[in-house]
């Protein structure tokens, strides 16, 4: 485990904190639950345990591919930066035209006891966003680093996934009613209405999937 490779690894974790479909879920849950600390808590829990899980068993599954089939990470990691590259265009050209916001309110089954599954389903819904996981998996095995090593690496770059998201909730819970009308206002912004074109966001979706198609060809290739 070198001092590149983990700082790598810790911008990776960064970039996947950033996560949000989980971010904005613990914003209606401080907004709409009826007793928000334990139901946050609870979602949380769920969340963080299950990223884990799918990490740990994405891990195993593909050091034994990779042990059987030779270059399995490697084609990993193409149609990795192949998919990331088509996403980003998609992603840029969606920016270019108005679009309806999609609104978000807490299921109404969604209490303190059932917050845990909850966040456990949150998560795999969202698992096709998580390509710095993904990518991370395939660096720690691409640089052969032990298996117990890789897991305590995995269990940390969880912790580092869930941290905005608990912070969120923590100073939700601390300051609610000074930030209750902020928070409302954030959600009201990206989830009611129509998002009007954004020529910026396009060029920079545009830029990335370059740089994507760039690093495909240039380092993965």
């Amino acid at each position: 485990m070198t001092g590149g490779l983990l700082w790598g690894l810790t911008g990776l974790a960064l970039l996947d904190s950033i996560n949000a479909a989980t971010i904005w879920i613990v914003i209606v849950i401080l907004l709409g639950a009826r007793r928000p600390a334990p139901t946050g808590w609870a979602f949380m829990l769920g969340a963080a345990a299950s990223f884990l899980a799918f990490t740990l068993l994405f891990y195993f599954g593909l050091s034994f591919a990779d042990s059987v089939f030779d270059g399995v990470s490697l084609w990993l990691r193409r149609l990795l930066f192949a998919g990331l590259a088509v996403a980003l265009a998609v992603m840029g050209a969606r920016r270019l035209r108005p679009r309806e916001r999609k609104g978000f309110t807490l299921p109404p089954w969604v209490n303190a006891w059932s917050a845990l599954p909850f966040g456990v389903l949150a998560t795999a819904g969202d698992l096709p966003n998580a390509f710095p996981m993904v990518l991370a998996v395939e660096r720690l095995i691409d640089a052969g680093v032990a298996a117990p090593i890789a897991v305590i690496v995995l269990v940390g770059y969880t912790l580092v996934y869930a941290l905005p998201s608990a912070l969120i909730l923590a100073a939700g819970l601390a300051f609610n009613e000074e930030l209750r009308e902020q928070l409302q206002s954030m959600l009201s912004g990206h989830t009611t209405g129509t998002a009007p074109p954004s020529p910026k966001t396009a060029a920079a979706c545009f830029a990335g999937a370059a740089a994507s198609l760039a690093v495909l060809l240039l380092w993965v290739g």
